[in-house]
């Protein structure tokens, strides 16, 4: 019983309350003990009793997610929610280890209330411990949710957006231009003979030669202009406000960009590279795919009368 009165003065719900009141806590509440992976409480169960923890570790697992919530150990209450509240238990609570605890029904834990104003400063006390935890919690959330986001629509080669992000982007885009009839262009660039130069130097260096398009592109657009990497050795760029001479116009910069840009020191070693780039641009309303097959045709045209160029 000593060792047991030792254990239940740290809980933090009975801090200052007085010692008369801890030992009825004793002699009227019942101990239990849990083996490792044993359940304390399960969700979506009724439950009317606040358990401490006098000894051990319990984890508080929700079902949406692969590890526990959180860890409380000795000192710590649980089940306080559905015994204030009456409602039935949010999350599964396990035994992470060998551990004790101490059960207060739900009208003992009103009494001790009522009794004293420690036990309810200390349940505030707790209970805000909880939101704060919580809140750290959902903005860490968030934050991870926004890095995943990040990382589904960005390409791991060039470091570009990717065609996921491209066909929600580009849409979006195209929606607002024809609410706001203004013109809007679409470019498809093509590295020139990307196979024989993987085939040559091999794949390391295509991947650099990628990279070091993908970087002279985009130090060449402007910043209402959207980048994407479209697949393989494509990339697609959307220019709003553009019409097809201006789209042109831009286009063969960006050609001569990729033949002569500034060499970067990681780039000094490559070997020089051509793309050609076919331009489509519309005044109306069209959708992204109608807009992509005119552009890749263009593409295919530039192919044909020879690479290194711009076609419409």
């Amino acid at each position: 019983m000593t060792e047991l009165l030792e254990h239940i003065q740290r809980a933090r719900l009975l801090h200052e309350v007085p010692r008369p009141l801890i030992d009825t806590v004793l002699r009227t509440s019942d101990s239990r003990r849990l083996a490792t992976g044993e359940m304390l409480l399960r969700a979506g169960e009724d439950n009317a009793t606040l358990y401490l923890v006098i000894s051990g570790a319990v984890n508080v697992h929700f079902a949406t997610a692969e590890r526990p919530y959180v860890r409380l150990g000795p000192g710590e209450c649980v089940g306080e929610l559905s015994v204030i509240d009456h409602s039935r238990v949010s999350a599964d609570v396990i035994a992470s280890e060998p551990t004790i605890v101490m059960a207060l029904t739900r009208d003992q834990f009103w009494d001790l209330v009522d009794t004293s104003s420690a036990v309810a400063r200390n349940l505030l006390r707790i209970l805000a411990g909880r939101v704060r935890h919580d809140d750290a919690v959902l903005a860490e959330s968030d934050r991870l949710q926004l890095q995943f986001e990040k990382l589904a629509t960005v390409d791991g080669l060039t470091g570009l957006r990717n065609r996921r992000w491209l066909d929600t982007a580009f849409e979006r885009q195209l929606t607002r231009a024809a609410r706001q009839t203004e013109p809007v262009a679409l470019l498809m660039i093509d590295l020139d003979n990307f196979k024989p130069l993987n085939d040559v130097y091999g794949h390391l260096v295509g991947d650099a030669v990628l990279r070091q398009m993908a970087r002279r592109v985009a130090a060449g657009l402007r910043p209402q202009d959207l980048l994407a990497r479209f697949g393989g050795d494509e990339l697609a760029v959307l220019l709003p406000g553009t019409d097809a001479a201006q789209a042109v116009s831009i286009a063969d910069r960006l050609r001569g960009a990729v033949r002569s840009g500034p060499t970067e020191p990681e780039d000094e070693n490559l070997p020089q590279t051509t793309v050609s780039i076919g331009v489509a641009a519309t005044e109306t309303s069209v959708t992204l795919a109608a807009l992509l097959q005119a552009a890749d045709a263009a593409l295919y045209r530039a192919k044909q009368h020879g690479r290194d160029r711009v076609s419409v």
